[in-house]
């Protein structure tokens, strides 16, 4: 009998992993700007914390090939990753607000990209739960600009948000589903 309830608990975590990446919305905004939404089942501050802890992004966002932390804290860092969704390594700054924003600009990486953006993160039902409102802000300039199609920037920022949005909700799905199996036990 327990064999078949931990069975039926491990469905329904990818039943409710997978619809999380339902979920997110993507939306594009003038200028070069995408912007996704997700809520998540964790107060502002367990995301502000998975969110800033740099040196773990390979284990938790999938889109991360390899990650650098070069200096700073979770509120001032500069982060060096490369990117499936964007096909490059760049570096990054970051400017936060503890448990509130998770903002950043982009400091090195292909010739002509600029790039910024941020994450929102609000709180819902009390605070149990987060609404993570991401912008991000990409584009090429200059020379480098002729040659890079919009729709290729634009696929890229939607790739991007997805992947992360994504990822970070089924963190904490995956996490709530096996705090209530152990409590099952």
């Amino acid at each position: 009998m327990p064999m078949m309830v931990m069975m039926i608990a491990g469905s329904l975590a990818m039943i409710a992993t997978e619809a999380f990446a339902d979920r997110v919305t993507i939306a594009e905004r003038p200028d070069h700007v995408t912007e996704g939404t997700v809520t998540v089942d964790a107060s502002p501050a367990e995301v502000y914390a998975l969110v800033t802890d740099y040196a773990r992004w390979r284990s938790v966002l999938t889109d991360i090939k390899s990650v650098t932390v070069k200096s700073g804290g979770r509120r001032d860092a500069k982060v060096r990753f490369s990117s499936r969704a964007l096909e490059h390594e760049v570096t990054v700054e970051f400017d936060n607000e503890a448990d509130r924003t998770i903002r950043f600009r982009g400091i090195q990486g292909p010739p002509g990209g600029r790039a910024r953006g941020q994450y929102v993160l609000q709180p819902v039902d009390g605070g149990k739960r987060t609404l993570v409102t991401a912008s991000l802000y990409m584009d090429v300039v200059g020379l480098a600009g002729v040659f890079v199609r919009d729709a290729s920037i634009r696929a890229m920022r939607q790739a991007k948000l997805r992947a992360d949005l994504t990822d970070v909700a089924q963190y904490f799905a995956k996490r709530r589903v096996s705090s209530s199996q152990a409590s099952q036990s």
